[in-house]
């Protein structure tokens, strides 16, 4: 494994990168082998918060996994509106489209806070691919993830009510982004009321009723853009929940 990390005072062993991509169950259910290689060929670099790793319409330049920080994937309209598709977290991959067809990339990546990613280079993954047909279906797999994962987006934002898909995305980014908090679990993102706008297709002032109301109830405690979740069980039965 290669290094390029630059402007970080972080000092990764093999091990801690390989404990925080075995998180990811895709990665920890390949064969050995293929986990011993993509280590041996991966390279890490280092992005500054708000850096781009890739511009929508770029060529593929990489199979990325996030080892620390965070990634969001969305694409910018003509007139500048923002639709956010997801956050990636540390033990996250992505990048497989356009690795697959050797297209271009389908959105914008870019770092949300100090970020350090592991890059397969496209030359490296050839190699793979050539020496191990078999690493073509865990690609697919990895693929289908984010397929399954597009159309539940697209079901939650026709099924399911503003207050639903709020809760069900705080609970989700929980899981990747928790940390354990007196109160509850807080959200190490930083996240405005434009942004769970941005994310879950709503306004901003939908999101700033709905989160004023849970905050009275004792739900959740969201100050300067922190958000801690207070009541789960609450946040949980409104996910599942179609009625306004």
């Amino acid at each position: 494994m290669t290094t390029s990390i630059q402007n970080s005072d972080i000092v990764l062993k093999q091990e801690n990168i390989l404990d925080v991509l075995r998180t990811n169950s895709w990665f920890n259910n390949l064969p050995q082998y293929l986990i011993d290689t993509l280590m041996q060929c991966g390279s890490l670099r280092f992005y500054q918060d708000s850096e781009m790793v890739h511009y929508q319409g770029d060529p593929a330049r990489g199979l990325y996994a996030v080892i620390q920080g965070s990634v969001k994937v969305s694409s910018i309209s003509a007139d500048g509106r923002e639709c956010v598709f997801r956050y990636l977290s540390p033990g996250n991959w992505f990048g497989e489209i356009a690795m697959l067809d050797k297209s271009a990339r389908t959105h914008d990546a870019k770092a949300i806070s100090p970020t350090i990613l592991l890059t397969i280079a496209p030359k490296d993954l050839t190699m793979i691919l050539d020496k191990y047909p078999v690493f073509y279906q865990s690609l697919n797999i990895l693929l289908c993830k984010v397929i399954r994962n597009a159309f539940t987006i697209i079901n939650d934002s026709a099924l399911l009510s503003v207050s639903a898909r709020l809760a069900k995305r705080l609970l989700s980014l929980a899981e990747g982004y928790g940390e354990p908090h007196e109160k509850g679990i807080q959200l190490s993102l930083y996240l405005t009321q434009d942004d769970l706008a941005t994310i879950i297709n709503a306004t901003r002032q939908t999101i700033n009723k709905r989160l004023v109301a849970w905050e009275k109830l004792g739900w959740i405690d969201a100050k300067y853009g922190k958000i801690v979740l207070v009541n789960l069980p609450a946040l949980k039965q409104i996910s599942e929940d179609d009625e306004e």
